[in-house]
């Protein structure tokens, strides 16, 4: 045995072998502490020297920011300053909407759509030969002149193609005008049937056209610009939706108060089905579940399942309501009735018409901005644009 170093009194080194291992254990958790400081105190010390080391004399300072794993103690981890694509919750909608101004634009404006940014409106003015581009922000706006009169609009997926519908009164210069909206330009103008209503674009890109004096549906490849098929439908389809899946197509057919389902692949008609009484617009829900259907001349609108097409509501609104939008939370329907001047605001839910908000002198059409915050009502007869904020905001 070592000097110094002799074996415990029996009964002694039982009694303090446990605190001998507890003695040892600590010690070693201290060494070992130890080690991982200096190591860590060594890797920051190397990080720091050759950030100062490749730092010009008379540079600042190297700023070292933390990252998602070196949050000062105590701190919750900071969030993105926005959600990840597709998981973002649509907003609250109001049950009554807020006016927030009128727009002076054009002779008659009608057709309207936002581009997928928020920040554009489009505009057709069927008082003249101009589709208007107005800067939300600013209001200021300039036109791309078409052939013929401008009557109602559509916009691609990623907003780069705006398909304006045209013809004169007396039903000549039917056709369809697209364009550029990245460089403002005419691409093309196609030839239609005769009067061409609100064209859709399907999820695969082509257009369709309803041609109310044609009682058909036209639809042409976004590439080509060409026609790539015709559909027929009872007579005069104004209006087209289609399920968010992309699956089914609903046509309103005006004079034969009728709706038609299509089957969007291999463009076949399902079904025919009566509604109230001439049909000029319609809307699916976001969740694909209910069809919106303007009654013009019976100043009613009707809300059917969209599967297997059996009326939930019947509800009664303003004079001639003819354009629908529904809000992105899917809870209300914003009907634009031309003959009362006014917007009727639907709870989906209830059936029932919640608030009824005046706009511009013979509102046409409306058109929901992609961030569900705001209404745009184009005013006919009223030179306007009604502006309205749709949620709390």
């Amino acid at each position: 045995m070592g000097a110094g170093v002799g074996p415990y009194p029996q009964g002694v080194e039982e009694k303090r072998k446990p605190g001998r291992r507890r003695i040892a254990v600590v010690a070693g958790v201290v060494v070992v502490l130890l080690l991982i400081a200096g190591g860590a105190f060594a890797g920051v010390r190397f990080a720091r020297d050759r950030a100062e080391t490749a730092a010009a004399p008379g540079d600042p300072a190297p700023t070292v920011t933390a990252t998602e794993d070196e949050q000062p103690a105590g701190e919750e981890p900071t969030a993105p300053a926005t959600d990840p694509a597709g998981t973002q919750s649509p907003v609250a909608s109001l049950a009554k909407p807020v006016v927030l101004e009128q727009i002076k634009l054009g002779r008659e404006p009608e057709g309207v759509a936002v581009s997928p940014d928020n920040r554009t409106l489009y505009v057709a003015d069927q008082g003249s030969k101009d589709v208007h581009f107005v800067d939300v922000r600013s209001q200021k706006s300039s036109a791309i002149k078409v052939p013929n009169t401008p009557r109602f609009l559509a916009l691609s997926a990623d907003g780069k193609r705006l398909y304006v519908s045209l013809f004169e009164d007396n039903f000549t210069g039917n056709g369809m005008a697209v364009i550029d909206t990245v460089n403002r330009s005419l691409v093309k103008t196609i030839r239609t049937g005769p009067r061409p209503f609100e064209p859709a674009v399907a999820p695969d890109g082509k257009v369709w056209v309803p041609i109310h004096n044609g009682a058909r549906v036209e639809i042409y490849d976004d590439q080509s610009l060409t026609e790539a098929a015709r559909i027929s439908v009872p007579p005069n389809p104004h209006w087209i939706v289609f399920t968010p899946d992309g699956k089914t197509a609903f046509t309103a057919n005006h004079e034969s108060s009728q709706l038609s389902v299509v089957n969007v692949a291999d463009r076949l008609v399902l079904k025919n089905f009566k509604v109230g009484k001439s049909p000029h617009a319609l809307a699916v829900t976001p969740d694909g579940a209910q069809l919106v259907v303007t009654n013009y001349d019976l100043d009613t609108v009707e809300v059917y399942d969209s599967g297997d097409q059996r009326l939930v509501h019947k509800i009664k609104v303003g004079k001639e309501p003819q354009a629908v939008m529904i809000s992105s939370d899917g809870k209300h329907a914003y009907i634009v009735n031309e003959g009362s001047d006014s917007l009727s605001v639907i709870d989906l839910g209830t059936g029932k018409v919640v608030s009824t908000v005046d706009v511009g002198d013979s509102p046409r059409v409306n058109a929901l901005s992609p961030d569900g915050l705001r209404l745009y009502v184009t005013d006919g007869r009223g030179k306007t644009v009604t502006v309205l904020r749709t949620t709390k905001e």
